[in-house]
Formats: structure tokens, C-alpha cells, sequence
């Protein structure tokens, strides 16, 4: 089991902004804060060596809304950090084991999540939204 997977398990996620897969890859996520008017995966990131460094460097999560997906291969879900500023989504297989999970430090709560075909859209306390396609490898 990946070590995103384990924290997945203990309702906990990183405390750094990232895209971590259970196949234990993981990419730096950069965001413009709680507006999200954009959002950008960038560099590969190692979450055991992170963690190694900064143990501690986790929050715990609270899962807010849910979402079934339409080919009923799994749900996405969202919610938000131990503190107010953190924010999270995800993506689980049929038996709600994690595929992936984006924690942000500053996006605010994710309070909302919708899908339309392959787009997810996750929305926070704020109303502002971020979309990613499901079909795309890194969200696949």
C-alpha cells in the first residue's frame, strides 16, 4: 500500500499542494489561492521523502460532498484540512479505495463537487471552482 493510500486510510493528507496518486507518484500543484482562477500540475514531487524530512507535514481531513461517476467506476469527493485555508479532492475506485487526491494548503474548503461526463468540478466555500478532466492520464 502507497503511503498516500495509508494516509487516505487514517483521514489524513498531505500538508503540501499536490496531486498524489495511490501508485505513489505524486506532482507539485500550483494554484493562485482561494480564487482558483488557475490551476497548474507541475514537477514530479516524492511524498516518502517529504515525509522523511517533515514527518509531521500531514492534516487531517473531513470528506464534505460526494459524487458517483456516471460509468459507475468510482466517486469523487471533496472536503476540507484541519485548518481553514486547506482544501482537498479525490477520486475512488468502486470500493472507495483512493486513485487520487489533490490537497491544496490555500484553496479554502471544497464544499461542492459536480460531474458532467468525464469534468469534475469542485467548488469551494467561496463559490470558485476547479475542473479537471477525468479522462486525462494524470486524473484518470
Amino acid at each position: 500500500m502507497s503511503r498516500i493510500s495509508e494516509l487516505w486510510f487514517a483521514g489524513e493528507a498531505p500538508g503540501r499542494d499536490g496531486l498524489y496518486r495511490a501508485d505513489g507518484s505524486a506532482r507539485v500543484v500550483e494554484i493562485d489561492g482561494a480564487k482558483l482562477s488557475w490551476f497548474d500540475l507541475g514537477i514530479p514531487l516524492d511524498l516518502n521523502a517529504l515525509l522523511a524530512e517533515v514527518p509531521d507535514e500531514v492534516t487531517e481531513i473531513d470528506v464534505s460532498a460526494e459524487a458517483e461517476l456516471p460509468d459507475c467506476s468510482g466517486y469523487v469527493c471533496c472536503g476540507d484540512g484541519a485548518h481553514g485555508s486547506e482544501g482537498f479532492f479525490a477520486r475512488l475506485d468502486r470500493d472507495r479505495n483512493l486513485v487520487w487526491l489533490v490537497s491544496l494548503r490555500d484553496s479554502n474548503p471544497f464544499m461542492k463537487v459536480a460531474v458532467d461526463g468525464s469534468l469534475a468540478t469542485f467548488t469551494n466555500n467561496l463559490g470558485n471552482s476547479v475542473v479537471v478532466d477525468l479522462a486525462e492520464a494524470d486524473f484518470a
